[in-house]
């Protein structure tokens, strides 16, 4: 899947994310929404790298366009552990309860199916944490490219987070839904209040 959201035209994209197919679904969706909010961001610093007024933030702005282009990757990345692991609940699903493939395999797919969405909403934390340090040493004129940048990163996060939740009513840990809806919570409403600030600053 990886492969296909890299090389894939936009409309074919959007005709196999509208078919009658589970996958590409919503993981797919937030995937790409990251990588867009992450690209945005690098191209904001792309224009603000090399100018004379911004030299003292050269070596964090080189640095931070790197750590993007990583996390650009694994948003796509995260996107293919999301469809795969929908996949194998999926066939889970079909068996009978008491199936003994069922059983023994049900508790770590719930949890796969889970952790692929949960990374993706930290990955967008993390990248809305660095986009707030980057109206003070960035170039001025891109700013709504900045602020567009931690719109999509905030809808990528709370998206993702729908398809955490959509899975705990299936983990029959007790604690472990706690956890995982908690770091879920955590991870939305942290970087909500990021992107807000990071557009008030823009």
């Amino acid at each position: 899947m990886t492969s296909a959201l890299r090389s894939v035209s936009i409309e074919a994209l959007l005709d196999s994310l509208g078919a009658k197919q589970p996958v590409p679904g919503g993981g797919a969706a937030a995937g790409i929404t990251a990588s867009l909010g992450i690209a945005a961001a690098r191209m904001v610093l792309a224009y603000s790298v090399g100018r004379p007024e911004l030299s003292e933030h050269e070596a964090s702005n080189v640095e931070a366009m790197s750590q993007l282009d990583s996390w650009k990757d694994a948003s796509l990345a995260l996107a293919e552990a999301d469809a795969q692991a929908f996949e194998r609940l999926s066939t889970l699903w079909k068996l009978p309860e008491d199936d003994p493939a069922r059983t023994a395999e049900w508790d770590t797919a719930v949890r796969g199916a889970i952790e692929p969405p949960l990374s993706m909403c930290n990955l967008c934390l993390r990248a809305c944490t660095l986009l707030q340090t980057l109206p003070e040493r960035t170039n001025p004129l891109l700013a709504s490219d900045l602020a567009v940048s931690a719109v999509l990163l905030n809808a990528a996060c709370a998206a993702a987070a729908w398809n955490v939740r959509v899975n705990l009513p299936n983990l029959p840990d007790e604690e472990a839904r706690k956890t995982y809806a908690e770091a879920t919570t955590h991870a939305v409403s942290q970087c909500r209040e990021l992107a807000m600030s990071i557009e008030q600053a823009c």
